[in-house]
């Protein structure tokens, strides 16, 4: 007897990703099927991942099933130009223009089309357990109507789920709002600036005509019309842990994991030419994620910062990774070439033939520079690396200030959000990467985070281990509505 699970999500890597990773935790247990159904674009994602689990010697596949039509992020209209943001109240709630349709972007045709696809995929594979992908309505609504049993995993922390469903109104007040940038805890002067930035986020998704037609869409779908955020009735995965977020109260209907990220080969196994180039000194990793768009200016200003730490401890490294774009390669030719020194320590690479993740666990990696995405920043706490985080928009402001708050790093850009300055980057990454007793201490809690997230929350382990305990002893008793 096989044990069948569907994973349904959208292809977004930063959606994705712990999706995945649960996937190869769960095709790994024996006696157990998966299937992922998601947009085109993952099918890529999901083939390298069939591979890996060849390679390692596990003999379960995992299916692909592609759904029709747009991807979430395609949908919703946002690019990489005008997404991002400074912290404050307007840019804040210029940010939110994109919020409601991050609900749900699709038009209705699209939309009852993936409804279909999905009820027919479910009829196929027969699954005694749907895991759906917070921001993939579709599955959600599908399992609501036809009475699976099913869990919502999500990347993000435990504050961006139940912040709202805090004691006392806490969400309003108590911890920094989205865009932000806020500090925890919330300086008095900026609590009346952050109930006001929350309540107009609230009242202009209630009131937006995009909500309302999601709802009207979902309605006609199905007439119990479920909430659209938080389900109370819902079990969520979510990759957080009581160390790792502002102090929140977390519900029954929570179960938090920690970190959610792939096993990668070593670094020594996967690129032994790079694992080379790592032994020979400390390095700092800065992967500015693939949608941060860089311009001449951005690469002048992030490789100045490099200078005031490569120049006052000789053996330091940076590895960065960087699309260049247009004239960008020239600039970053004449940043680094003009200085023999930084030149020499300073490795550019297109692309990783790696995971990220495998890089980070590199004993030699003593920092990760990165753009504040959840992904991002739960791999970094894996590897117990600390952390300079640049953020750029929505949440990535969220993670910046956890970084603070936690004593693992720092944000590196306070005063040139979105952006980046040279002296205030080149501040930070000293502060964080040098040798001394603040980056000591850096180093000291992020090594002891990651621990205890080995230790005490596995992540990928223990949401495989909550969706097979929790249902797989009831799974005769679950049908799916005709």
């Amino acid at each position: 007897m096989s044990y069948r699970i569907l994973l349904t999500t959208n292809c977004e890597y930063g959606q994705a990703n712990v999706v995945l990773a649960l996937a190869y935790e769960l095709a790994t247990r024996p006696g157990v099927r998966v299937a992922i159904a998601s947009f085109a674009p993952l099918e890529k994602r999901v083939v390298q991942l069939q591979q890996q689990l060849r390679d390692e010697g596990h003999f379960s596949d995992i299916s692909f099933h592609s759904l029709p039509g747009r991807g979430h992020i395609e949908a919703v209209g946002m690019t990489r130009l005008d997404t991002p943001h400074g912290p404050g109240v307007r840019q804040a709630l210029h940010s939110f223009r994109y919020a409601p349709s991050m609900l749900l972007p699709w038009t209705e045709s699209e939309y009852m089309e993936q409804l279909t696809a999905i009820e027919n995929i479910i009829h196929q594979f027969d699954p005694q357990v749907v895991v759906a992908e917070w921001f993939h309505r579709a599955g959600q609504d599908v399992c609501k109507k036809l009475g699976l049993k099913f869990f919502v995993i999500t990347p993000n922390s435990s504050k961006d789920i139940v912040g709202f469903r805090q004691p006392w109104a806490n969400g309003l007040w108590k911890y920094p709002a989205l865009s932000s940038g806020y500090a925890y805890p919330l300086p008095w002067s900026k609590l009346i600036p952050n109930m006001f930035i929350n309540c107009m986020m609230i009242t202009g998704i209630r009131l937006s005509p995009t909500v309302r037609k999601a709802d009207k869409m979902r309605k006609i779908y199905d007439e119990i019309n479920p909430p659209i955020l938080v389900d109370p009735e819902i079990h969520y995965l979510c990759p957080s842990t009581p160390d790792l977020d502002f102090p929140v109260v977390v519900p029954d209907n929570i179960t938090l994991c920690g970190p959610l990220v792939m096993p990668t080969a070593p670094i020594q196994t996967a690129d032994p030419e790079l694992a080379a180039w790592l032994d020979q000194a400390p390095t700092v990793v800065v992967n500015l994620g693939s949608h941060v768009t860089f311009d001449s200016s951005a690469i002048k200003q992030i490789a100045g910062g490099f200078r005031p730490l490569l120049r006052s401890h000789p053996k330091i490294q940076i590895l960065w990774k960087l699309r260049p774009e247009g004239d960008v390669q020239e600039v970053l030719d004449e940043c680094i070439e003009r200085d023999a020194d930084i030149q020499e320590r300073v490795r550019v690479m297109h692309w990783f033939q790696t995971e990220p993740f495998a890089i980070l666990q590199h004993n030699k990696v003593i920092c990760s520079v990165h753009h504040g995405g959840a992904n991002s920043f739960f791999e970094a706490v894996s590897a117990g690396v600390p952390q300079v985080v640049l953020p750029v928009w929505y949440d990535t402001y969220d993670y910046a200030t956890r970084v603070e708050w936690l004593g693992i790093g720092l944000w590196g850009s306070h005063r040139s959000a979105p952006h980046a300055e040279a002296s205030e980057f080149g501040e930070a990454l000293s502060r964080v990467a040098g040798s001394n007793a603040e980056a000591e201490s850096f180093r000291s809690k992020a090594e002891g985070l990651a621990e205890r997230c080995r230790t005490q929350y596995t992540g990928r382990v223990r949401a495989a281990n909550e969706i097979l305990g929790l249902h797989l002893d009831k799974l005769s008793t679950v049908h799916v509505k005709s």
